[in-house]
């Protein structure tokens, strides 16, 4: 039995109480119930008095520290010093190793692996974190694109394989001095983060189709292509049931396009999160001269870049979809395609009448949707526009209405030949 008369702790005196009240042999059960605690927490005590109380250690029921009592890895100074020296070399990228490039802790890990540092000798991410933090070289982050609260209710999307869906949009224009305006086209895969870009004088759709001929050709085809609303992809603005080149392009190869909701780029966060580190790392960072300068440097951002995610994802056994590429040197004659039998997809906000647009057309879905968004699928071989929701803490979305939708030309039977 312990003494309680000395002074203790009101949560102590609990602890106390508890093994005193078991020691004279009352239930558990009954213990627990008037001291609002559970079996294991009495177990721990009652343990806790039987082991260190019979050793002579009187103060058993005292919280002990959580701290390691033993600190197996303490950094060294000189590792420390080096992952400060590398964040101040990446944070001034004035070498040619070290420009356009994360200043982050994956970023510095990969930096000491190009310097020959073995796994055992770079710390952890954690680590890294801790040393910039006591070093004061905490810099403040870019703002980044916040996820929809919904948990993504507005996307039937859900990637777990590389190549499953890319991103795509435009960055710019930026105007150049004595040369004029140049855009920079970029692509990235939602789960390996692997990119491809590339710069051109306008944002046509002449640009897009040759740029996607050329990433087929070196990269995977994806299963779906996801883009905003621009003229350069969706194609006409006017006039309805308006299926443009690049819908036609994709359809072809078996992509099914995927259309954000307008003015909404967060459902774009992939490509929009890349388009930021391009632009603080490379796009506002130079003084360009005109197309060349700017095309060799962005080779080596979208160098840097794709090697650092190929070592990110080193111990990562990511699955990839069946792998479907272009030939090289493969052609076709974009202006003339037919519509291919396939899917072509729509996320849209439900206006205040209930009604969603679709190429330039309007269907009434349901009005007490009104604000909420609803994913609409154009399926070119049955004709047929469906239109799916998802409720809030629904596992899946729901078919809510089907509308006839004439495609007004005969569509291709689809042929994989890649």
């Amino acid at each position: 039995m312990v003494k309680t008369n000395e002074t203790y702790t009101e949560e102590e005196r609990g602890r106390i109480d508890a093994v005193n009240r078991y020691q004279r042999g009352e239930q558990p059960t009954k213990i627990c119930k008037s001291l609002g605690r559970s079996r294991s927490w009495l177990q721990k005590w009652v343990g806790r008095y039987k082991s260190l109380n019979k050793s002579g250690n009187k103060g058993w029921f005292k919280e002990e520290s959580r701290a390691p009592k033993n600190v197996h890895r303490k950094t060294d100074s000189e590792i420390e010093q080096l992952v400060v020296n590398v964040r101040k070399s990446l944070m001034e990228g004035k070498t040619e190793d070290t420009k356009y490039r994360c200043i982050g802790a994956v970023e510095i890990q990969f930096r000491m692996h190009e310097l020959g540092y073995s796994e055992d000798e770079t710390p952890s991410r954690s680590t890294i974190k801790r040393i910039i933090k006591r070093n004061g070289m905490i810099i403040q982050k870019r703002k980044r694109y916040i996820r929809c609260k919904s948990k993504k209710r507005y996307t039937l999307l859900n990637p777990t394989k590389a190549n499953d869906v890319h991103q795509i949009d435009f960055v710019g224009p930026r105007h150049i001095k004595g040369y004029g305006a140049i855009s920079s086209l970029n692509l990235i895969d939602v789960v390996s983060s692997k990119a491809y870009i590339q710069q051109y004088a306008g944002q046509t759709m002449d640009n897009v189709i040759g740029f996607l001929l050329g990433c087929w050709t070196k990269n995977a085809i994806p299963n779906y292509l996801q883009m905003d609303n621009g003229a350069c992809f969706i194609g006409d603005l006017i006039h309805s049931r308006h299926f443009s080149r690049v819908v036609r392009l994709c359809l072809h190869f078996g992509v099914e396009p995927v259309f954000i909701a307008p003015s909404k780029p967060w459902m774009n966060g992939a490509i929009e999160d890349f388009n930021g580190d391009f632009g603080q790392k490379l796009w506002e960072r130079e003084q360009w001269i005109d197309m060349e300068h700017i095309r060799s440097e962005a080779k080596i951002f979208l160098m840097r870049h794709n090697n650092r995610q190929d070592w990110k994802y080193r111990k990562t056994n990511l699955e990839t979809i069946p792998h479907r590429k272009l030939p090289e040197y493969f052609k076709i004659d974009a202006n003339s395609l037919p519509i291919t039998e396939g899917k072509v997809h729509f996320i849209r906000q439900v206006k205040g009448d209930g009604t969603i647009s679709v190429l330039n057309e309007d269907f009434d879905v349901v009005e007490s949707l009104a604000y909420e968004y609803v994913w609409a699928t154009i399926d070119t071989k049955q004709e047929q526009l469906r239109v799916y929701y998802q409720e809030r803490n629904a596992e899946e979305a729901v078919l809510i209405k089907i509308f006839g939708y004439k495609i007004g030309e005969n569509s291709k039977i689809f042929e994989e030949k890649f």
